[in-house]
C-alpha cells in the first residue's frame, strides 16, 4: 500500500518535471524565433511612436504618452519628452515627474534621481505609484552603493517609502482589486510565504495580456518569486515569458533576456546564450542606459569569449576533418584507378583463360575423336584377326578373341584414365553407396565404367558401344538401366552428369 503510494508520488514528480522542461524548451524555441525578428518589432514600435508624434494638436496628455512609450525604448528621447511637461497641468505634471525620476534611476544615475526627489517642489508623490517609485529608487541605490554610510541611508529611505506605499495600498485595497492583490503579495513576501505571493502575482498577470509590456514586468517579478521559492525551472520559464513579451513589444530596456542567456550558458547551451547575449547588448546600446549596458556587458563578454573559443575549436576540428576527408578522397581515387587497372588486367587474363579453355576444349575434342577412332580401328582389327584365325584352323578362336579383348580393355583403360584420372571416384560419387562399383584386382575399370566412359566421350548409342566393346546391344542397355536405377538424384539426368565429369 505505502510502496504503491510512494511510487505514484515519485512518478508524478518526474512527470511534472518532464512537463516543466518541455514547456521551457518550447518557450525557448519561441524566444529564438522572436529574437530573429526583433528588428522588425523595434521598427514597428518606432513607427507607432512616430505616428503619435504626428498627431495634432499636441496635448500634454499626448506628450506624457509619448514619453512613456519611449521610457523602455530609448532613454534620451523619453527624457526629452518628460522635460516638456514641467508646466503641464495636474495630475499630468506629477505623473511626468514620477516617470522622469524613475527613468533617471533606471539609467543608473541614482544620485541624480535622489537629488530630484529631495528637491523642493510643489509636485506630490503621495500616491501608491509615487511611493513605489521612491522605494524602488532607494532599494536599487542601496544595492549599488559603494560607501557603507550611503548604503545604510538608502536602506532607511527605502524602508520608509515601502511603509508609506503599504499604508497607501491598504487604504486603497478595498476600492481596487489590483491594489488589493499588490498589497496581499507584498504582505506574503514579508512573511516569506512565496506560494501566496506567487498566487497573487499570477492573479495580477491574469489581468493583462502577453502583448502588454506590463505582462513582461509582472512575469519578471514572478520569476524572482520562484527564485525565492527555490524553483529554478519555473524561474527560467517566467524569465523566458518575460523576454518574449519584451521582444514582441519592441522593448530595448531588457531585464530578462540577458538572465536567460546566463542560464543557457550555465546549462551548456552556448549558441543560444550567445544569440541572446548579443541581442541584449545591442538593445542596451540602443536604449543608452549605462547601468543596463554594464549589467549586460559583463556576462555577455564571458559568453562571447567562450563562444569564440568554441568556434576556434570547431574550426580546428573542421579543418582536421577536411584534411582527413581530402586524404580519404585521394586514397579513394588511387584505389579506384588501381581497381580499374586491376579489372583491365583481370579482363585480359579472363580473355586469355577463355581462349586457353577453348583451345583445351578443342584439344580434348580432338583427343576424344582420336580415341574413338582408335577404339573403332582396334575393335575392328580384333574381329578381323579372330575371323582370320578361325579360317586358318585355330583350335580355340573364342579363347583367342577373349585374350585379345583383355588386351584391348587394358589399353582402353590406361588411355582413358590418362585423360580422366579421377573418373572412377567421380563416377561412384554419382551413385548410391550400395550401387557403387569397385574394379577387381588387376583391373582399372569395370564393364559398366567402360560403357559410361564411352558415353562421356560422346558415344551414346548402345549399338555403337556394343560394337566397340564387343557386347550385344541388349547387354549394354541393361547395364545403362542398372546404373540409372542406382544413381543419386534424377535418373533422367544421370548420363548428362556423367558427361560433365572432368569438365571445367
Amino acid at each position: 500500500m505505502y510502496t504503491r503510494t510512494l511510487i505514484t508520488f515519485l512518478f508524478s514528480l518526474l512527470t511534472a518535471a518532464g512537463s516543466a522542461m518541455s514547456t521551457v524548451d518550447s518557450l525557448l524555441n519561441v524566444l529564438d524565433a522572436e529574437v530573429a525578428h526583433s528588428q522588425e518589432y523595434i521598427v514597428r514600435r518606432q513607427a507607432h511612436i512616430d505616428s503619435l508624434c504626428a498627431i495634432r494638436p499636441m496635448t500634454p496628455a499626448l506628450r506624457l504618452l509619448i514619453a512613456r512609450e519611449y521610457q523602455h525604448f530609448q532613454a534620451d528621447s523619453s527624457r526629452a519628452w518628460y522635460l516638456t511637461l514641467d508646466n503641464a497641468p495636474e495630475p499630468i505634471r506629477t505623473d511626468a515627474y514620477i516617470g522622469f525620476v524613475s527613468l533617471v534611476a533606471s539609467t543608473g544615475h541614482y544620485s541624480n534621481a535622489i537629488a530630484l526627489l529631495a528637491k523642493p517642489t510643489n509636485r506630490s508623490i503621495s500616491s501608491v505609484e509615487g511611493y513605489k517609485m521612491a522605494w524602488l529608487l532607494f532599494s536599487d541605490a542601496a544595492a549599488n552603493a559603494q560607501v557603507p554610510i550611503f548604503q545604510e541611508e538608502a536602506k532607511i529611505n527605502a524602508q520608509l517609502y515601502y511603509d508609506s506605499m503599504m499604508v497607501a495600498l491598504e487604504a486603497a485595497k478595498d476600492s481596487s482589486e489590483e491594489y488589493a492583490l499588490w498589497y496581499a503579495s507584498y504582505r506574503a513576501q514579508e512573511k516569506n510565504d512565496w506560494e501566496e505571493a506567487i498566487r497573487n502575482n499570477a492573479a495580477l498577470l491574469n489581468r493583462v495580456t502577453p502583448a502588454d509590456h506590463l505582462y513582461a514586468i509582472l512575469a519578471y517579478g514572478q520569476a524572482m518569486l520562484y527564485e525565492q521559492a527555490g524553483n529554478k525551472e519555473k524561474r527560467l520559464e517566467w524569465l523566458v515569458r518575460s523576454a518574449i513579451t519584451d521582444v514582441r513589444c519592441g522593448i530595448t530596456d531588457n531585464g530578462s533576456s540577458w538572465m536567460v542567456a546566463q542560464d543557457c550558458f550555465d546549462a551548456g547551451d552556448l549558441q543560444r546564450a550567445y544569440r541572446l547575449s548579443d541581442y541584449s547588448l545591442t538593445n542596451a546600446t540602443f536604449f543608452n542606459a549605462p547601468t543596463r549596458f554594464i549589467q549586460t556587458f559583463t556576462p555577455g563578454h564571458l559568453i562571447a569569449s567562450r563562444y569564440e573559443h568554441e568556434l576556434q575549436r570547431y574550426s580546428i576540428r573542421l579543418s582536421v576533418a577536411l584534411v582527413l576527408l581530402a586524404i580519404a578522397l585521394i586514397a579513394m581515387v588511387i584505389t579506384v584507378i588501381y581497381s580499374l587497372r586491376q579489372n583491365k588486367q583481370l579482363k585480359l587474363l579472363n580473355e586469355q583463360l577463355s581462349a586457353m579453355n577453348m583451345q583445351l576444349k578443342n584439344a580434348n575434342k580432338v583427343k576424344e575423336q582420336y580415341i574413338c577412332r582408335y577404339l573403332e580401328v582396334y575393335s575392328d582389327y580384333i574381329r578381323r584377326l579372330t575371323t582370320t584365325a578361325r579360317k586358318a584352323g585355330e583350335k580355340d578362336p573364342a579363347g583367342f578373341m577373349d585374350r585379345e579383348m583383355e588386351n584391348f580393355y587394358r589399353s582402353f583403360d590406361d588411355t582413358f584414365l590418362s585423360l580422366y584420372g579421377s573418373f572412377v571416384q567421380d563416377f561412384n560419387a554419382l551413385l548410391k553407396p550400395e550401387a557403387r562399383i569397385t574394379p577387381k584386382p588387376g583391373e582399372r575399370m569395370t564393364v559398366e565404367m567402360r560403357i559410361f566412359a564411352l558415353i562421356l566421350l560422346g558415344i551414346t548409342s548402345s549399338a555403337k558401344i556394343a560394337e566397340l566393346l564387343c557386347y550385344s546391344p541388349n547387354t549394354i542397355s541393361n547395364y545403362r538401366v542398372k546404373m540409372k536405377n542406382g544413381c543419386l538424384g534424377d535418373r533422367d539426368t544421370f548420363e548428362q552428369r556423367v558427361q560433365q565429369i572432368g569438365t571445367i
